[in-house]
């Protein structure tokens, strides 16, 4: 019975606590937990996560393959000195969705500026807070980050 009591009692809190958690990052890596994000990419899922809930969509969570294909992209980028879209096809045949969105960035020294820099892109922004995404795979090397989601 004091069990019940003290949940009862806590659970408002406990609640409030899981979704503010859900929100800022830790809980959005979802089943794929155990993928280690970079401060810069933990940072830019929290914020784009944020604006996604600010404007009534779901978090997104991270994913082993969107992630690995998201890195990938960002080390040819890094590699070649070019922001580019170059192979988008390739890493959408490659993922298994059905459908996917990618930003892509360069030179942002912070992740508030690149989701800043997103935000005021129409395309890009439409990118962020489209309703078919899910999952997601968030990548910075060197300057170029790669955005790659997936329904």
């Amino acid at each position: 019975m004091l069990c019940v009591k003290i949940l009862n009692r806590y659970l408002p809190v406990l609640l409030s606590l899981a979704v503010m958690i859900f929100l800022t990052g830790s809980a959005a890596l979802g089943a794929d937990a155990e993928i280690q994000l970079r401060p810069y990419e933990t940072k830019l899922l929290q914020h784009i996560n944020q604006y996604r809930v600010r404007h009534g969509l779901n978090p997104l969570r991270i994913d082993s393959a969107l992630q690995g294909l998201a890195k990938s992209h960002s080390l040819r980028m890094d590699g070649e000195n070019c922001l580019s879209h170059d192979a988008f096809h390739e890493r959408f045949e490659r993922c298994g969705y059905s459908h996917c969105v990618e930003n892509i960035g360069w030179n942002s020294p912070t992740s508030e500026d690149q989701l800043r820099a997103w935000k005021t892109s129409g395309g890009h922004n439409s990118n962020l807070l489209n309703k078919k995404i899910k999952f997601a795979g968030i990548s910075k090397v060197g300057a170029f980050v790669t955005f790659f989601a997936c329904d």
